[in-house]
C-alpha cells in the first residue's frame, strides 16, 4: 500500500525550544518528523527576556556563544537594595533568535522538515485520537503522535480536553534598548511600585550596549496592563544610579505565560503536550527556557520508545509524564505556591524582604532564583529568619523536600 501523501512518524505544532528539542531527538533517531510554526521566522517576535543559568545550559548542549555571562545581580525595592557578585559568572541572557535559529538548524540537520508561517488550525480526530494536523495554507498532515509545543495557546491540548483557557497568566511587555550607561554585566530585578503590582521588572543586558527592560503582571490577581507600566517606569532619570535612555528602544516584545500549576494530564492516546501549552515552567520567576529544551527532548525521546515499540496508546505515552514529574514536578508545585504569595506583596513587605535578602551570601541566590529549596546553605538561612518568610510558607517547603527524597 502506497504510503498517505504528507505522512510522518511525528508531527510538532510550534517550533520554540520545546519543539525544536523533541524534533531534534526524534530526528536523530531516524524518525521523519514535522514541525509547523505559526510565526514566519525561527525565533521571531520574541517572547521572552532569556535569562537563564550557565550549568543548566551547557548540561543541555547549549553553545557558550549564545550566553551573554552575567557577574552582577541587583534586587531593587523603593526603599531597600541587595546586590551579588560573582567572579566566575553563574548566570546568562542568551540571544533567544541566535538561539531558536541554532536550534531549528539542528533539527532540519537531523531530517526533520520545518514550516514557518504554518500556523496549525487543529488535530485531524480518528476514532477518537488525534491522527494528524490541519495546517493553514498547507492542507492536512498525518502521523500516530503529534507533540502540542504551541506555548499558551495550547491549540492541541485545548482540541483534545486536555486543558481549558487559562485563568492565571503572566503578562510582560520588553523593550530592547541601546543603553550603553547601564553595566555590560549586570542585571536588575525590580520590584513593588518600581514595577507594579502581582509581578516585578527586569534589565537584562545582552552585549553591544543592549539591555532588555521590561515588565511582568499576573492576571487577574492584578488589572494593571504591563505596557503602561513599563512606559512609566521609562519616564525615570534613573534606575540604580544609572540613567535611563528615553527614546533609544530597537525592539518591542509582549509574552505570555501560564501561572498555575501543570497541567494534570499531559498526554493521551497520540498526542504529548509539552513546555508552556503544559504549564510545564518555573512561575517562580516566569522561567521556562530550560525546562522547554529538556523536556522537549524527553518528548522526542518518548516518540522514539513509541515507535519503536508500536504504541501509541494513553498507557504507553503517561511515561512522559513520569519522566517530567520525576525531575521537574516538585519545582513547579513549589514555584507555583510561592509565586502567589509574593504576588500579594506590596511596597513595605518588598522592602523587607530585600533588606534581608542583602544578609544572604552571594552563593545562597541562585538556588533561590532557580527555587531549589532542597539547597543545604539556602535551607538554613530561611530557618534561621523564618520570622520573615512565615511559618506556613516554610512548612510547606520542608513538606516538599521530604516528598521529594521519598
Amino acid at each position: 500500500m502506497m504510503p498517505q501523501r504528507n505522512t510522518y512518524d511525528v508531527l510538532i505544532a510550534g517550533a520554540g525550544p520545546t519543539g525544536l528539542s523533541a524534533a531534534i531527538a526524534a530526528g536523530r533517531a531516524g524518525l521523519r518528523v514535522a514541525i509547523f510554526e505559526r510565526s514566519k521566522e525561527i525565533g521571531y517576535p520574541i517572547h521572552t527576556s532569556g535569562g537563564s543559568w550557565i550549568a543548566e545550559l551547557r548540561r543541555l548542549g547549549v553553545p557558550e556563544r549564545f550566553m551573554h555571562p552575567i557577574h552582577t545581580g541587583k534586587f531593587l525595592a523603593p526603599n531597600a537594595t541587595a546586590s551579588f557578585s560573582y567572579a566566575s559568572p553563574v548566570s546568562c541572557i542568551l540571544d533567544v533568535r541566535g538561539l531558536y535559529q541554532f536550534l531549528a538548524a539542528q533539527a532540519a540537520e537531523a531530517g526533520a522538515a520545518i514550516y514557518p508561517g504554518a500556523a496549525v488550525e487543529r488535530a485531524l480526530v480518528q476514532n477518537d485520537r488525534p491522527a494528524g494536523l490541519v495546517v493553514r495554507q498547507h492542507g492536512e498532515f498525518f502521523a500516530p503522535l503529534l507533540i502540542d509545543a504551541t506555548g499558551a495557546a495550547g491549540v492541541l491540548a485545548r482540541q483534545m480536553n486536555l486543558r481549558g483557557p487559562i485563568t492565571r497568566y503572566g503578562l510582560g511587555a520588553e523593550y530592547d534598548l541601546y543603553w550603553p550607561d547601564w553595566p555590560d554585566d549586570t542585571i536588575a530585578l525590580l520590584f513593588g511600585s518600581l514595577a507594579g503590582p502581582a509581578g516585578y521588572g527586569w534589565i537584562f543586558p545582552h552585549g553591544a550596549s543592549r539591555a532588555r527592560i521590561g515588565i511582568g503582571v499576573i492576571h487577574p490577581d492584578t488589572k494593571a496592563e504591563p505596557r503602561p507600566l513599563l512606559d512609566h517606569l521609562l519616564r525615570r532619570q534613573q534606575i540604580a544610579g544609572f540613567p535611563v535612555p528615553s527614546h533609544s528602544a530597537l525592539e518591542f516584545h509582549l509574552g505570555v505565560i501560564p501561572a498555575a500549576p501543570p497541567l494534570a494530564k499531559t498526554s493521551a492516546a497520540g498526542l504529548l503536550v509539552a513546555g508552556d501549552a503544559g504549564g510545564l515552567i518555573s512561575t517562580l520567576l516566569g522561567e521556562g527556557i530550560r525546562f522547554a529544551l529538556d523536556i522537549g527532548g524527553m518528548a522526542g525521546e518518548v516518540a522514539i520508545e513509541a515507535h519503536r515499540a508500536g504504541r501509541f496508546d494513553a498507557a504507553f505515552l503517561e511515561r512522559f509524564e513520569t519522566r517530567w514529574r520525576n525531575r521537574y514536578g516538585w519545582l513547579f508545585a513549589r514555584g507555583y505556591e510561592i509565586n502567589r504569595r509574593l504576588a500579594q506583596y506590596d511596597d513595605n513587605a518588598w522592602n523587607e524582604k530585600i533588606a534581608l535578602l542583602a544578609q544572604f551570601p552571594a552563593e545562597a541566590i541562585p538556588d533561590l532564583l532557580k527555587g531549589d529549596f532542597s539547597a543545604p546553605l539556602l535551607l538554613s538561612l530561611l530557618w534561621r529568619y523564618r520570622q520573615h518568610f512565615g511559618r506556613k510558607m516554610l512548612q510547606y517547603l520542608f513538606v516538599q523536600n521530604i516528598r521529594k527524597k521519598a
